[in-house]
């Protein structure tokens, strides 16, 4: 969806291409993970399984140096310059090569998700994407930002204005795939 709205916005040259790329990546990821799963043999006996989930464990004190270290460089470059989104699309790239890794020991899987929160999670997903849209197709053109009908990107532009702000944005940024790299 993010693709469809840089495309809408004229915004398609660099970021709708590569979040399009993303959404071909997955899918493709996606479709080899169901070939692998059916040509399994079924006489095999199962993979030794952890039974619990550990939280995620902080990240070694050098990676956080590190981390804060890009957070303070990348925030200082210019807004939407090359330099910062090659470097924000290095640690992207290289967070997704690390998390499509073959784990070294199988997991449980993780717990299913209810019908409560399957219903919740979609209404926050549909809800924000429609805001976004309505606030798009309001704005007097689709390269020309209003503060009558915000969109995200609109609503963030305060925060990311300063270098302050971008790098305080990075460490959160980073600190959240650090998460989702742990899960």
């Amino acid at each position: 969806m993010a693709g469809v709205f840089d495309l809408l916005s004229g915004d398609f040259l660099i970021h709708g291409i590569v979040l399009f790329a993303v959404a071909g990546a997955l899918l493709w990821d996606a479709r080899s993970q169901r070939v692998r799963t059916s040509a399994e043999v079924v006489d095999a006996p199962p993979p030794a399984v952890e039974t619990t989930r550990p939280g995620p464990s902080l990240p070694p004190s050098p990676l956080v140096i590190a981390g804060v270290a890009f957070a303070i460089v990348v925030g200082s470059f210019a807004r939407y310059s090359w330099p910062a989104s090659l470097a924000v699309f290095g640690v992207a790239a290289a967070a997704v090569a690390i998390a499509w890794r073959e784990p070294r020991t199988r997991r449980s899987p993780p717990e299913p998700v209810t019908r409560v929160g399957a219903i919740a999670w979609t209404t926050v997903f549909v809800s924000l994407a429609l805001w976004e849209l309505t606030a798009l197709l309001l704005q007097p053109s689709l390269t020309t930002d209003s503060y009558a009908h915000p969109t995200i990107s609109v609503l963030m532009d305060s925060v990311l204005a300063s270098p302050i702000g971008r790098s305080a944005f990075l460490v959160v940024w980073l600190a959240v795939g650090w998460v989702l790299l742990e899960r």
